[in-house]
């Protein structure tokens, strides 16, 4: 792939997260989890009274299984579940997280932050627990480890998820200044063990950068370095800030 190549191909990829984050019910609209019981209760901004019947969610007028969703006045109705727990997400055109995104600020993408890392995947049925944003532990997938050379250092990543789609919680010496508190990006490992691609580039920020409803995951300490990786994206542009500059 040549320079032009690539740097096209990055762009791509950053003008689909902004359409994933912007659009009328993307990322950025999230406007609330609402946390349900077998008990009756009302949600505000909504109509009627929901509770859980078993895991589905149930309204006055129609009931939402695991997986499905809804329009309601323009807003998207979404299950969510995490483990026994289940909410009731509901997406806001007219959310203000949603409308102030202008831009994600991101570095420049450099060739050199396009690594090659061993893939080792873990035993069948392994779990990890996930501390997550909320201060809830989630039991996830372990899909193994990957290791990689950044900067001279040798780091072995916790990665989960399936192997068509592992998910990497990070953060570097960058976080919390230069970029948001920790960042995501996927991994593919489609033929198992080996050779794996590990392209910083792609790092892209969680969705609690967006929208304060969100139970993202923080990364575990094996994932935490002390190095920067000053590649993919930062932190999110906003309009107020782009008016005061």
């Amino acid at each position: 792939m040549s320079e032009r190549e690539f740097e096209e191909s990055w762009r791509s990829w950053h003008e689909a997260r902004m359409r994933a984050i912007t659009a009328p019910h993307g990322v950025a609209a999230l406007v609330g989890t609402h946390w349900l019981s077998p008990g009756k209760q009302q949600i505000d901004g909504l109509e009627g009274e929901w509770y859980l019947d078993g895991s589905n969610i149930v309204g006055d007028v129609f009931t939402l299984v695991q997986g499905g969703e809804v329009l309601v006045g323009g807003r998207l109705l979404r299950h969510f579940r995490r483990d026994d727990d289940v909410a009731l997400r509901v997406f806001d055109p007219e959310a203000p997280s949603r409308v102030a995104v202008a831009d994600i600020d991101a570095y420049l993408p450099q060739e050199e932050w396009v690594l090659k890392g061993v893939f080792t995947p873990a035993s069948e049925g392994d779990t990890v627990a996930v501390d997550e944003i909320d201060g809830y532990v989630e039991n996830q997938v372990l899909a193994g480890t990957v290791a990689v050379e950044i900067a001279g250092q040798p780091v072995e990543f916790v990665v989960t998820g399936p192997h068509t789609g592992m998910q990497l919680v990070f953060s570097d010496a960058t976080s919390g200044t230069d970029t948001y508190r920790f960042r995501f990006l996927r991994l593919r490992a489609d033929g198992g063990a080996g050779e794996i691609e590990v392209d910083f580039n792609r790092a892209y920020l969680p969705p609690c950068a967006f929208a304060d409803f969100y139970v993202c995951p923080l990364p575990p300490a094996a994932n935490r370095l002390a190095v920067a990786v000053t590649a993919g994206e930062k932190t999110v542009v906003r309009e107020s800030a782009v008016e005061a500059a």
